[in-house]
């Protein structure tokens, strides 16, 4: 089960989607990432705290974030500032992300770009390719894990999986079994029936994935990091990455809040 307010975005999303198929020809795009690296492989290559810093404009919890988004400048502040990715927000209604904001990043940046949104069409997807995302959120509870996985693949997308409860784990035990081999799992820490944050939520599963794939799989840590005390606080468990959005966008000097954030005075 999820809250009333989960349920309302991804009706308003689902809604909405179905009027954005002309962004595939009003923007120019193909749907070839020239080499860019996906997250997966930055994370792996990166020998301090994996920061993955997010454009997000708003969300239902905080409203607007930040009243005025240069996403040029930012998405250069924060390659800039040694992060292994952006996450960029793409939902219009409950976040103000735009697929013209994950264009922007994708062409001034060189690091990998994560097509932030509640995938619920397969128009998703080719957008996601065609503006040369390197990666796109899967949320477990919202889609069929094993169908959109594929279809990632099929678009060349190095998915990220998002659970929040233990339970899920079953499910990517399945796409082990059948062959799909997940390389990057994210656990957030916001519960989907609450929308409350509790980072004790990673400090729970992130152990019980890292026991049971191991080496086969990177997770990453979303929602609710503000500080570099809470980084440290997850970092015993075996955390590769950690998804950061609204206390690095809500910082008047992004650079030095994830300097902050990954420990460098």
């Amino acid at each position: 089960m999820i809250a009333n307010k989960i349920k309302e975005i991804i009706e308003q999303r689902k809604r909405s989607v179905e009027k954005e198929i002309h962004f595939l020809t009003d923007f120019e795009g193909n749907s070839s990432n020239k080499g860019r690296k996906p997250l997966s492989s930055f994370i792996k290559n990166d020998p301090g705290i994996s920061i993955i810093s997010e454009i997000k404009p708003a969300s239902p919890t905080l409203g607007r974030i930040r009243k005025e988004i240069d996403v040029i400048k930012i998405a250069k502040e924060m390659e800039d500032s040694g992060v292994v990715g952006l996450s960029i927000l793409t939902e219009p209604n409950f976040f103000k992300g735009s697929y013209e904001n994950l264009k922007l990043a994708v062409e001034n940046t060189r690091i990998p770009c994560l097509m932030k949104d509640f995938v619920v069409d397969e128009f998703q997807y080719k957008i996601a390719a065609k503006f040369r995302a390197t990666n796109i959120l899967i949320i477990n509870t919202i889609c069929n894990l094993e169908e959109s996985y594929s279809k990632a693949i099929d678009y060349d997308l190095e998915p990220l999986i998002e659970i929040h409860e233990l339970e899920e784990i079953k499910e990517i035990r399945h796409l082990f079994e059948i062959g799909l081999n997940p390389k990057l799992i994210g656990v957030n820490n916001r519960n989907l029936r609450t929308l409350e944050i509790d980072l004790n939520t990673a400090i729970q599963i992130i152990p019980k994935l890292k026991e049971e794939f191991g080496k086969e799989i990177q997770v990453i840590s979303e929602s609710g990091i503000n500080t570099y005390e809470d980084i440290k606080s997850i970092i015993p468990y075996g955390v590769d990455a950690f998804l950061i959005g609204s206390s690095i966008m809500q910082s008047k000097n992004i650079k030095k809040k994830i300097l902050e954030l990954r420990g460098i005075d």
